[in-house]
Parts: structure tokens; sequence; C-alpha cells
């Protein structure tokens, strides 16, 4: 018996006289507005795939119909998903993260896929940018990862319904070499050294970087002290504010980077000696609510300061060794751990530094005892056996 031919199915030639077939079939009733849905497509190459696109689209049923025609008529492009994402993300962290953000966005982000629809991300172009951060950037993950998080939001907003981080790879390891953080830290003969030379170069200079050896404080939280944070008497400083960048990456203060960062931590005999002597070589803008570091006009300094503190320090003296302003918080942690006297435990250096958690502590932990490590192994050789 013939085969019943399928009325819906229809046949139509194209202007260069090719022969294609489409369709036009009831699906079924939307139930919120009460009318029928019907759909038409149309480029098939024959009948057959006429005929199987059309059942296919029967068993996929309403409701994926009408999402999918959801997502076509509610296009959002990257761009348009950015900035709604934007406006959320900026009420709950600070100026200086979202300055972070937007570099990202601006730079590297918006001109790949700023213009394309977020429903429509090409696969293969994703990866190829994937490859070529990771060939860039050592911290290619982070921008892979905002880029991830706005696809993550749109679906979550229901402008996208696909994920394509799913079909691609992410490069495990970055090309580009990794700054050597490892060594950012100084033994006790490198800190001595580079302390002594601080002090006879410029006095400001020696007390900020006293402040950082001696306290463990973030380079921000020893620029926003000011000196009703110091109690002399009680011999603790309280550790309140720090100094950082707004939005427009104008310096601002704001509140330390964790709640566990405010903290008050005692103050070593040596350095109230230096936090007084300094106190006394300021003529003007010496009073409680003064800023111990501030500019000619008693106003707070930015972050950068310190950057072009250490660098004269290190112009005096061609043999110190060179870190940067935060690895004097390694150092202070190196060396509480290398002290075995009163047996430093990371609970009590996430304490003192103001981490968030423990991990960052060990992470340090885990270096030093592998510096024992090698001085054991050197010590063993030595003896010659």
């Amino acid at each position: 018996m013939p085969r019943r031919k399928d009325n819906e199915i229809y046949k139509y030639k194209l202007k260069s006289g090719k022969v294609k077939f489409g369709f036009k079939t009831y699906v079924g009733i939307n139930k919120a507005t009460g009318k029928p849905i019907k759909v038409t497509r149309q480029g098939f190459e024959t009948r057959k795939e006429a005929e199987s696109a059309k059942t296919k689209l029967k068993a996929d049923g309403v409701d994926k119909i009408l999402t999918k025609r959801k997502f076509e008529n509610d296009k959002k492009t990257v761009q348009e998903v950015y900035e709604a994402w934007l406006l959320i993300y900026r009420t709950g962290v600070k100026g200086s993260s979202v300055v972070q953000v937007k570099s990202i966005w601006d730079n590297r982000i918006q001109p790949e896929f700023g213009n394309d629809y977020i429903n429509h991300i090409d696969v293969d172009h994703l990866q190829r940018f994937a490859n070529e951060m990771s060939q860039k950037y050592v911290g290619y993950r982070r921008t892979l990862n905002e880029l991830h998080r706005l696809i993550k939001y749109a679906i979550l907003r229901d402008w996208c319904d696909k994920d394509p981080f799913d079909k691609i790879l992410i490069p495990k390891k970055s090309a580009k070499a990794k700054r050597d953080t490892e060594h950012n830290f100084y033994e006790l003969k490198d800190l001595k050294a580079f302390l002594a030379t601080a002090k006879k170069h410029n006095y400001k200079y020696y007390t900020f970087f006293m402040i950082l050896a001696n306290l463990g404080v973030r380079r921000g939280e020893a620029l926003g002290l000011k000196w009703s944070d110091i109690d002399f008497k009680n011999k603790l400083v309280h550790i309140k504010r720090t100094t950082t960048f707004n939005e427009k990456s104008y310096k601002a203060i704001g509140s330390p980077k964790t709640p566990a960062s405010k903290r008050d931590l005692s103050l070593p005999s040596h350095l109230i000696e230096v936090l007084q002597k300094y106190r006394s070589m300021q003529v003007e803008f010496n009073s409680d609510d003064d800023y111990i570091f501030h500019t000619k006009t008693g106003d707070y300094l930015p972050p950068t300061a310190p950057t072009y503190w250490i660098n004269s320090v290190y112009n005096q003296n061609e043999d110190l060794k060179e870190i940067t302003p935060h690895g004097f918080r390694h150092t202070l942690a190196t060396l509480l751990y290398d002290d075995d006297k009163y047996n430093i435990t990371p609970k009590d250096v996430q304490t003192i530094l103001g981490h968030k958690n423990v991990t960052e502590a060990l992470e340090i932990y885990t270096h030093v005892t592998s510096q024992q490590k090698k001085k054991i192994t050197e010590s063993i050789n030595n003896l010659g056996l």
C-alpha cells in the first residue's frame, strides 16, 4: 500500500532553480493566551528531512517551542547582560573590585564578545579566546571566569538556555611564565639590611616599613592608620580602615579587605619608640585625628605610594634583595614560623595577618617547611659521611 502523503510538507523552488522542502504544522495551544501555536520551517534538502524535523518538533512539545521563541524575541547582547549584571555586582563589593572587573571587560571580553548575542556565542570562537588568553596572561582564568559569570547570570534571567563553556576545554596551564612570588620575602639578615638602609635614607619610609615588618599589615592598612589608632599606653594598634581605589580609579578610604582584617595587634616596644620619634618629627598634622602618613595637605596617601618608597630605598643600596611591599607580610609569617621558641601555628598567623581563612597561612607554612627540609638536606651533606 503506497505511503500517504503528508499535506503539511511542501516543496518550493529557489531563484537558482534548486528545489527545497518545508512544512507548516499545528503544535498545540499556548496555555497563557489560549491561541494555537503554528510553526513553519524551511530549507530542507529532501522531503524526508522535513518530515523528520516536523516529527521532532511535535515531540519536543509546546513548552520547548515557547521557550525558544522567548529567547529569540528577547535577545540580549553580551554587552547588555554585562551592564545589567554590573548594576547588581557593584552594590556588594568595593570600588577597587569593580575597577578590576571593568578593566577585564573593557580590554579583553568586550572587544571579542560585546556585540554577540548571549544565546549565540560560538563555541569555536570561545575555545579560540580561551586558548589566546592562556597564551597572553598568567591570570587568564580570571578573564574566563568573568565571561562565564555573565553567561550563568543570563541563564538565571532566562536570556540564555545553554552554557557554551560546557563544550570547550579550559587550558590547564598558561604558556606565560609565572611571576616569581615564591621568594617574595626576606630572611632576617636581609630584612635588617633593608631597614638599616631605609633608616639612613628617609625616616618616614623607615617608619612605614617597620610597621609592615613588625605587624604584617597590608600596605593600605598601614596608610589608613591615624594617630588615634595607636594606643601607646596599652601597646596596641587598631586596624580599622584601608586606602584603596574607587570605581573611577581615584584614591578612597574603605573598610579592611575582610571582616577578619579588622583587628587589634600588639605593638612591640621597639616599634613604639620608632613611632614616637616619627611623631615628634611632624611639625604639623600630628594630632590624634591625623593620618600617620599623609600628603603635604594632611590627606591620606594612595596605595601606590609605598612602591615609590621601596624603590627609593633600593636605589640607595644595590646589594639589597628586592621584594614588593606585600612581601613584608610573607616575611613576618616566615620569621614567626622559623622561631621554634613559641611554636607559632597557621591559625596564629591567620589572626595576625587578618586572613579570611587559614588557607593562606598554611600556604606560607608549607613553603617554610620545604625550606627547612632543604636546610636539613644541606646539613646532612655537610657531614661528609
